[in-house]
């Protein structure tokens, strides 16, 4: 077998290293946005880089639609976050709107990752067909 031919699809349905690969950096994507929870955000941009940069590996496979999934959970709960700090400055009616907003941002990280893990492990796309283009 020729090294090009090496991560071609083969015959017998066995995962061959480049999906194993690229699996890998899925799941460590998801496990570096939940740990993002528990640094104050501060690892929440190490995921988005890495989808960036990796996501071209995956073009037409289904782990692609991991790799736009977790750049959607980095954005919707950056909106919140963002939400969040500019009322969270504001005394009292600020903090009505600011409290609510940080908390759907947490949720957000923590359904998502959820939802695309056991997706993940199961070897499916995180969005439907029709969703992924």
């Amino acid at each position: 077998m020729s090294r090009k031919d090496f991560f071609k699809n083969n015959s017998n349905g066995t995962d061959l290293p480049a999906l194993n690969s690229n699996k890998n950096i899925v799941s460590l994507v998801y496990i570096i946005q939940f740990l993002s929870l528990f640094t104050a955000g501060t690892l929440l941009l190490v995921p988005l880089f890495m989808n960036y940069i990796f996501r071209h590996r995956t073009r037409y496979t289904w782990l692609d639609s991991h790799f736009r999934w977790q750049i959607q959970t980095f954005w919707f709960a950056t909106l919140f976050y963002i939400i969040a700090l500019v009322f969270g400055v504001i005394p009292f009616l600020g903090w009505i709107i600011s409290a609510p907003c940080f908390v759907i941002a947490t949720l957000i990280i923590i359904f998502r990752t959820y939802k695309g893990w056991t997706t993940l492990s199961k070897e499916l796309p995180a969005l439907p067909e029709n969703e992924t283009t």
